[in-house]
């Protein structure tokens, strides 16, 4: 089975995420539809923060749960720059990064052909890099190397909003439950194409907060899931 079927889903789960994370969304809106097996819940916030330009800017955040997983997206409120990194690092844990979904389709595309063959996506992070490597020395066998590949990397980016879905949930969850705090980081899109040298860092964006409250809402909403 190849290994775009996975991404085909995250894709299509960060897709159906996008009615519930309008950025006028209010704070703690909870929705859900379905029942049994088949429910799905969404529990959202706006969080502001300074821009650094002296006015404000605001995430919509919407923590989602159905009978797979939790997941998380995050719409902006203006484009970001893709080229640039984004991360989101939750106290306890390293950072997590983000990836577009054509630098995760050539990833795909890399393990489908077999890494063993010395093929390498021609542009892709040091992550990925060590990761074909592990799956090429048969430290992480071929059976398993499509779901491993999910967990470590199933974190999308597009130009207005950022998904994080199962694998790399799972282990972030505990923290984010226990009130652990958040610092997103990314880069807003520059509105012009050419800029002198210090004005990428007034574009630069950091953004703290806490998930506990949003995740006991959740729970709340899905009880015993």
């Amino acid at each position: 089975m190849t290994r775009r079927i996975g991404l085909f889903l995250l894709a299509a789960g960060l897709g159906a995420a996008t009615p519930a994370l309008a950025v006028e969304v209010p704070t703690s809106d909870t929705v859900c539809a379905g029942e049994g097996a088949g429910r799905r819940c969404t529990v959202s916030t706006v969080q502001p923060f300074p821009d650094n330009r002296g006015g404000l800017g605001e995430l919509s955040i919407s923590a989602v749960r159905d009978a797979a997983c939790t997941s998380l997206y995050i719409v902006f409120d203006e484009p970001i720059a893709l080229a640039r990194p984004v991360t989101l690092a939750v106290d306890g844990a390293p950072p997590q990064r983000f990836y577009t979904p054509r630098q995760l389709s050539d990833l795909a595309d890399t393990l489908d052909k077999g890494p063993q063959t010395g093929a390498a996506p021609e542009v892709g992070p040091p992550e990925f890099t060590r990761f074909l490597s592990q799956v090429a020395a048969g430290a992480i066998t071929d059976e398993v190397a499509g779901t491993e590949m999910l967990r470590r990397f199933a974190a999308i980016k597009e130009p207005r909003r950022i998904g994080l879905t199962c694998g790399p949930m799972e282990r972030l969850l505990p923290l984010m439950r226990a009130d652990r705090p958040l610092r997103l980081e990314f880069q807003r899109q520059a509105n012009s194409a050419t800029q002198l040298y210090h004005w990428p860092r007034l574009d630069r964006r950091t953004v703290e907060f806490r998930l506990g409250g949003l995740l006991e809402a959740l729970d709340r909403a899905m009880p015993g899931s």
